[in-house]
């Protein structure tokens, strides 16, 4: 079965209290007909420092990989596969949404991110990526200059100071 892909952006409030925030529609609709449960797993980013998220099916996808390493870039780590393994699915969280896309987003991994009153979203493929506006925007590399744009005009839409 193919595979719905994370596509798209968005700047999302998030509420600081509780930590609550919405999966942007676009990328919602992709965790619905990737997976039967309204699940979000979020972790760190193996090499940003942003968060990582996906539907509970690309976790058996990248178990597969992890455990072929004729598919993977996981294990080109010291530790191997099983330092692989532990950085895939002993470092993350999973989240129920509801209807609207809100799920809470960990006190661990929001302050790991660094993500206060925004979240900026940014689909990936096989995930999306959760920035801190402020995180990203301080981010260098030819690699984040179309999404630091993006985000950049999404805060001066919204009135967001950076």
């Amino acid at each position: 079965m193919a595979r719905e892909l994370y596509e798209g952006f968005a700047l999302q409030a998030v509420d600081e209290d509780k930590g609550r925030v919405a999966i942007p529609a676009d990328l919602r609709a992709a965790i619905e007909r990737n997976s039967d449960l309204k699940t979000v797993v979020v972790g760190k980013h193996p090499h940003a420092n942003c968060l990582t998220a996906h539907d509970q099916g690309w976790s058996q996808q990248k178990y597969d990989r992890i455990d072929d390493p004729s598919q993977s870039m996981f294990d080109a780590g010291s530790d191997g596969a099983a330092g692989a393994k532990r950085r895939a699915f002993g470092a993350v969280e999973r989240s129920q949404f509801d209807g609207s896309g809100r799920f809470i987003l960990s006190p661990f991994f929001r302050a790991k991110a660094k993500i206060g009153r925004w979240a900026f979203f940014c689909g990936t493929g096989d995930s999306f990526e959760i920035w801190s506006p402020e995180v990203l925007m301080a981010t260098t590399g030819p690699e984040f200059e179309d999404i630091r744009e993006i985000c950049e005009f999404l805060c001066q839409q919204k009135g967001v100071a950076l």
